[in-house]
């Protein structure tokens, strides 16, 4: 990272920001001088993510086209313009792929990439002005098979795709656009996991680095690539994922 002020003056909206790998990423963005639109689905209570001064907090269901240009307005009418996006909400459902619901596989296909475009859609307006920039959140899952998380695993392969078409669709515009793919991290959506110890055994002889991936790992990664240090990267995925892909 360069200088701790990259971000200064800029406005940066982060999906799923309420808690976990988004709140940590928002708290990184603030950090670094950047004014932080958080948005989230979740209720006010449940939210951890305690930004304040010039930060603001929104309601965004990403399911809904609608309520993620409404996002980007809002965002615009409070702080003038916008430079970053994140797109980290997201949710996982595991079942066998012969017994994963339709609810299940659709829920989990429209939050996490069909909402991944809809914000992009939403924010290319405002980033073509600025020669702005993006960060979906992909994963390892995305890249090697993991049982029982077939809709999970199709939607991250997807968005981390979606970045490379992006990429390219947009690069005329000046907007650059990667992906960020980490290995298992602490946080609500693994909380489950975390405690079962034959799935965590399995899963750490598979990190040659043996330690799972942190949310501020995750955070650093994808500051590098929002700021102006990784300005001749673009469609690309970074893999925080301890040597997961290697092999």
């Amino acid at each position: 990272m360069g200088s701790q002020d990259d971000f200064t003056g800029k406005v940066a909206i982060v999906t799923g920001a309420a808690r976990g790998i988004g709140a940590t990423i928002a708290q990184q963005l603030a950090a670094r001088g950047a004014i932080v639109a958080s948005a989230d689905v979740l209720p006010e209570a449940e939210w951890t993510n305690d930004l304040k001064g010039p930060h603001t907090r929104h309601y965004l269901d990403v399911r809904s086209k609608q309520s993620c240009t409404d996002l980007v307005a809002d965002v615009l009418a409070t702080h003038g313009h916008l430079n970053h996006l994140v797109n980290n909400a997201g949710i996982v459902r595991r079942a066998k792929a012969s017994e994963m619901s339709e609810k299940d596989f659709t829920d989990v296909i429209d939050i996490n990439l069909t909402g991944t475009f809809f914000m992009s859609q939403a924010v290319y307006p405002e980033l073509k002005k600025v020669k702005g920039t993006i960060v979906n959140i992909g994963s390892t899952s995305g890249h090697s098979a993991v049982l029982n998380t077939v809709s999970y695993s199709a939607s991250k392969a997807a968005v981390m795709f979606m970045a490379k078409s992006l990429a390219f669709e947009w690069a005329v515009d000046g907007i650059r656009v990667n992906a960020v793919g980490p290995t298992i991290v602490p946080s609500n959506m693994t909380a489950p996991l975390l405690t079962d110890d034959e799935f965590m055994k399995d899963k750490m002889s598979t990190i040659p680095l043996g330690r799972m991936a942190d949310q501020l790992d995750v955070a650093q990664s994808v500051l590098f690539l929002l700021g102006p240090d990784s300005g001749m990267v673009t469609g690309q995925t970074i893999f925080v994922d301890g040597g997961v892909t290697i092999h």
